[in-house]
């Protein structure tokens, strides 16, 4: 899929175009500015990045904001924003499958504004699903549109680990295997839509079984059972003796009336010891959410919202707001725990009661003619059957909670373990191999060496990331992060080219004036040799020294203080 031309109109009071940008079908598509860097430095910015933020809108970013706020100095420009908000202003992308057919992507350039693809409304969710299907030819769930299409499209200044680590930073590293085995289809969409999903289904097993074992302090499931082994022998002892105790037929009924309450009480009394160990969590879930509440840590934070600022781009709240929506979605939880806490406590205050009840029925069997002695014993050995009965109770609950846990994460493991039996040994090495008779040929060409990507089949059990990238002799030295960022992004569209993958047959680098002038010659030789397409906004000043012919052909679009994007 490549991009074939970028329009941007003004839909009201009746539609014009501002811009219409037609990208050169392969190699090089140069966004060229004008303006004397010093010009820019003073903040008169023409407006060269914004074609290409504008495509990752048209491509599901979430917020127009990115348009009209500069990050670097955290201002609004009012006057592009009031621009977009009049006129209405609406972008269409038009994409090119490699069968020449063409799909109209559109996008409102303004606050709340839509999306539409071949001009059908769009939610956000199935503006992502549609496009999934239409840039990667993807049904399955894993791995998201947004997760993949931020490997094609960087727009902010990545470092050495962001050329491999393209997501944010919380993406843990299961996610981003799923993503590499996609893009280098190293095993099957379905396969891996399987195996992200138990993953994820195993974790969420695993944090059950730690709550339940730090909620009572149990160590393990072993324990457990070595406590109760312990508890079924001591009872078996004392009833036993029990047994051995002599007394008359006549006061058998009597005894057995009151072993027979025994038993509801014991039933009873268990019903409300898992009633209490209900009750506690659900305390003290209300005490952590409100200590959460009440503990706020602002600095964390405040870090999440800048963060989100950079990839939610469409951020209507303002950092107070954040808060307080934080701090209410925390009391909602509150309220809505209490509702069940209430509940659990008003069936408890019923068995209370019912036990009450049967305590001063207990009370009212006596066996007054019997041996004192001999009543007292068996009153004693009573009440220790009673208590280990209790604490049998107790445990055999946990071991039932935990074994359940337990044969839930067995039988996800053993489906992990089927998934991954199908999954090739060797598929992975020979693709990543042809992948890098590429991306070491082109970082040859830009530095004299040769760098290499490997993938890691064993990362998890060697608690490595799945990727890495580094040069024969070492990592990648810092001054050479960019250029070979642009090389993998060049080599593995190039490969994907060659495989003919259903992903995006175009690659959008920004924030390229730091590269050396040498290897950006060399990048725009390796782009004469590709069939993708590199989009890159760019200062005249910085490529002065290229072949100015090259430069005029891989023009698509020039812009200057007098003729800036949006022209205001």
């Amino acid at each position: 899929m490549k991009i074939e031309k970028l329009i941007v109109r003004k839909m009201k009071p009746s539609e014009q175009i501002i811009r219409e940008i037609k990208f050169n079908n392969k190699g090089l598509s140069l966004i060229v500015d004008n303006t004397p860097e010093a010009f820019i430095e003073s903040g008169n910015s023409v407006g060269k990045s914004t074609a290409i933020k504008i495509i990752d809108l048209c491509l599901g970013a979430k917020s127009v904001r990115d348009l009209y706020y500069d990050s670097d100095i955290k201002s609004e420009n009012k006057h592009v924003l009031a621009f977009l908000k009049e006129y209405k202003v609406q972008a269409e992308l038009i994409l090119i499958d490699r069968n020449k057919k063409s799909y109209s992507i559109k996008r409102d350039l303004f606050p709340r504004g839509k999306k539409y693809i071949a001009d059908n409304l769009y939610t956000e969710q199935e503006f992502w699903k549609e496009l999934k299907n239409i840039l990667f030819d993807l049904k399955e769930a894993h791995p998201t549109f947004r997760q993949l299409i931020p490997k094609f499209i960087r727009l902010d200044n990545s470092s050495e680990d962001g050329m491999i680590k393209f997501l944010p930073l919380m993406t843990t590293s299961d996610t981003y295997d799923t993503i590499y085995c996609f893009l280098f289809q190293i095993y099957n969409d379905k396969l891996l839509n399987k195996k992200s999903e138990l993953i994820k289904k195993i974790s969420e097993c695993i944090k059950t079984i730690q709550v339940l074992e730090k909620s009572k302090s149990i160590t393990s499931l072993s324990l457990l059972k070595q406590s109760l082994e312990i508890i079924n022998t001591d009872l078996d002892d004392l009833c036993k003796k029990r047994q051995q105790l002599s007394y008359m037929d006549k006061y058998r009924d009597e005894l057995d009336a009151k072993r027979k309450l025994t038993l509801r009480i014991n039933d009873l009394q268990e019903k409300m010891e898992l009633l209490e160990f209900e009750t506690s969590n659900i305390q003290s879930s209300i005490t952590n959410l409100s200590k959460e509440k009440r503990e706020i840590n602002f600095g964390t934070l405040k870090a999440i919202y800048v963060e989100a600022q950079r990839y939610v781009l469409d951020l209507q709240k303002s950092f107070e707001e954040m808060v307080y929506f934080h701090n209410s979605m925390i009391q909602n939880r509150i309220d809505f725990i209490k509702k069940q806490l209430t509940s659990k406590q008003e069936l408890l205050n019923q068995y209370s009661q019912q036990l009450s009840i049967l305590l001063e029925e207990k009370e009212q069997v006596t066996i007054e003619i019997l041996n004192e002695g001999l009543l007292d014993e068996l009153n004693m050995l009573n009440r220790k059957i009673e208590d280990l009965s209790l604490k049998k109770g107790e445990i055999k609950q946990s071991i039932k909670l935990l074994e359940e846990q337990e044969e839930i994460k067995k039988q996800l493991n053993k489906e992990l373990s089927s998934v991954e039996s199908k999954m090739g040994e060797n598929v992975a090495e020979d693709k990543i191999k042809r992948f890098n008779q590429i991306f070491s040929g082109y970082c040859e060409k830009l530095y004299g060496e040769k760098y290499l990507l490997a993938y890691n089949k064993k990362w998890k059990e060697e608690k490595n990331f799945p990727i890495s990238v580094a040069a024969l002799d070492g990592k990648v030295g810092t001054g050479k992060k960019k250029a070979v960022i642009v090389a993998y992004d060049l080599a593995y569209m190039q490969y994907s080219t060659e495989l003919e993958m259903n992903v995006p047959q175009f690659v959008i680098h920004d924030k390229m004036e730091n590269t050396h002038i040498n290897q950006l010659k060399t990048i725009f030789e390796i782009c004469e040799g590709i069939e993708g397409q590199y989009i890159i906004p760019i200062l005249r000043e910085r490529i002065d020294k290229v072949n100015q012919e090259f430069v005029e052909k891989s023009k698509v679009l020039e812009l200057s203080s007098t003729n800036k994007f949006f022209g205001i």
